[in-house]
């Protein structure tokens, strides 16, 4: 996609009180009356138009309300919306929220990338939507207009404001630095990892792989796998005759012309997990075995039984957002404390759910040692890559990795950081052949 704005000179764009700088072939669209909506020039009909939509409206409340309501409406009003991030931030030097959710259509997956914050009177939001694969382009070009922004505070006008309900805000940050913040630690129960696909035993998905691309099965290979052949008919992947069906033909598309393979392996205290996912003809093949919300919430809808994986064919774009939310990556304060290394052994044993902080833990520490651990290792196989992760729940995300020094690195990181990372690997990966 293309976004140089160097043969043109950028403009600016008025909404309310709100101004905005607009790259010079952007375009305002019309027709909307309680919104100002800047778009991409006009695209073809399968590809996704880049937006940005900026609101404003008279509210009484807090910005952690603000923050609160609009986490809530997204989620609860967004079928399949997962919130990536909720982080503190400034728009024009104000205080703000940053979000970041991703939900699928069925064309596109789309990212919403929203900051709120109060001018005066009004409660403004401005966001950017987006697809996977236009991020790369667009984030960035987001981020130069909302460093532009110009915001002048709304007067009162006699309207009725819209009343904010104050939310519970989040003690840890209140008692350490008096900084007041909604609580978010509850959105990752909402949120579930949740495929639609089949569940197989660990032998029928191995059937399913060694006969990827072939249209049916003989008699004898049907006599020496009957088990298997039931569970195929059983979740429709195979006629009672040994011949395939249309959904065993999706599976095995991505398995067949794989161009890609991503692993992610997971650890809550000495259970271990895993999901692999092929990538090949337009499509991606994932395999997950128990979540973070099955392990470690105690998920129970859509739950995988030992010795099987669950089935589930998305398109490319989507998949950063599946290991997103298989692996619990969602909103929390992530807190930089003053120690970010910790002894090996010490690190082991928390992982596998026992020891006390180790000497010399800061606060940070010994908050994010208090919390459930779920350590993930995003790699490619085929590309010797590898990025690990510890999901400390509401103390947030941390970087995690051995030092030269033989200790491990612990590195309190946002959730949008771990989201732009891995993000842009994958669609890196991707482009690779």
């Amino acid at each position: 996609m293309n976004t140089d704005t160097s043969t043109g000179k950028w403009r600016r764009e008025n909404h309310q009180t709100v101004n905005l700088p607009c790259p010079p072939e952007w375009v305002r669209l019309a027709g909307e009356a309680d919104a100002m909506v800047l778009a991409y020039p006009e695209v073809s009909l399968d590809t996704f138009r880049p937006n940005i939509v900026v609101r404003s409206h008279p509210t009484s409340g807090s910005l952690p309300a603000l923050g609160a309501q609009s986490l809530a409406g997204m989620l609860g009003g967004v079928p399949g919306s997962h919130c990536i991030a909720h982080d503190r931030g400034e728009v024009a030097d104000r205080p703000a929220r940053g979000q970041l959710f991703t939900f699928s259509t069925d064309e596109h997956t789309v990212l919403v990338d929203r900051w709120l914050f109060f001018a005066g009177a009004n409660a403004v939001e401005i966001a950017a939507h987006y697809t996977m694969e236009q991020q790369e382009d667009i984030a960035p070009l987001f981020a130069e207009i909302l460093a532009g922004a110009i915001i002048d505070d709304a007067v009162a006008d006699g309207s009725m404001p819209e009343p904010l309900r104050e939310p519970p805000l989040d003690s840890y940050l209140q008692e350490t630095s008096g900084i007041r913040a909604e609580a978010v630690d509850r959105v990752c129960r909402i949120q579930p990892y949740r495929p639609a696909g089949p569940v197989l035993t660990d032998a029928a998905f191995r059937l399913v792989m060694d006969h990827a691309g072939q249209k049916r099965l003989g008699k004898m290979q049907m006599m020496a796998a009957a088990g298997e052949c039931a569970e195929l008919v059983s979740v429709g992947l195979m006629e009672p005759d040994g011949a395939f069906t249309r959904a065993f033909e999706l599976l095995s598309v991505p398995l067949g012309s794989a161009r890609r393979r991503f692993v992610v392996e997971g650890q809550y205290g000495t259970q271990t997990t895993q999901l692999d996912a092929w990538a090949g003809g337009g499509g991606v093949l994932v395999a997950t075995r128990p979540s973070h919300a099955q392990l470690v919430l105690g998920e129970t809808e859509n739950a995988v039984p030992p010795g099987a994986v669950r089935l589930d064919v998305i398109r490319e774009g989507s998949l950063p957002g599946a290991i997103a939310a298989w692996a619990g990556l969602g909103p929390a304060w992530s807190v930089l404390g003053t120690v970010d290394q910790v002894p090996m052994g010490a690190f082991e044993n928390r992982v596998e759910g026992s020891g006390a902080p180790p000497a010399g833990a800061d606060r940070a520490l010994e908050r994010a040692w208090a919390q459930p651990w779920f350590v993930w290792r995003f790699r490619m196989p085929d590309l010797d890559m590898e990025r690990a992760w510890l999901n400390a729940a509401s103390a947030g995300h941390f970087a995690i990795g051995r030092s030269p020094e033989g200790t491990m690195k612990v590195q309190a990181t946002p959730s949008a950081h771990v989201w732009k990372t891995m993000s842009q690997e994958i669609g890196l990966a991707l482009q690779l052949h």
